[in-house]
């Protein structure tokens, strides 16, 4: 499985005032990682790619401050569209990298008028493709 990972710190704007990071940023973090891997594979990211589902599961909090890794990762292709995997770790020097949530987007290919199309050969190619860009954790 390719993973893509990206690097971000947790700006003060995203956290609530005890200083932990509000957990609908998260899903922020998730675009953020999903933008990053469509940029490395050379894939459009428009508004005929609209999220159909997406999913957060919360196992600690990251703080003002921490460094956070991004993995991003296809999970399933459908014929629609497609399920990215998502995990957001915290990057403390010397130790060990801690999970911090874990979560999906399901996204839905879509023509001009919104209506569900199958996804594009260039979509299935890229993200079948093996690693070349991406990483394994």
């Amino acid at each position: 499985m390719n993973v893509f990972i990206t690097t971000t710190r947790v700006r003060y704007a995203e956290t609530d005032a005890s200083g932990i990071v509000y957990y609908a940023n998260y899903f922020i973090y998730f675009e953020v990682g999903r933008l990053e891997m469509f940029r490395a594979l050379g894939l459009p990211y428009d508004k005929r790619l609209p999220i159909a589902d997406t999913y957060c599961r919360y196992l600690a909090s990251a703080r003002f401050g921490d460094e956070l890794e991004i993995h991003t990762s296809v999970d399933e292709l459908r014929s629609c569209g497609f399920r990215l995997g998502h995990q957001v770790y915290r990057m403390t020097p010397g130790a060990e990298a801690e999970l911090l949530v874990e979560g999906y987007t399901a996204m839905v290919t879509t023509d001009e008028e919104g209506r569900p199309t199958p996804l594009p050969p260039a979509f299935q190619r890229a993200l079948t493709a093996p690693a070349e860009r991406g990483e394994d954790p």
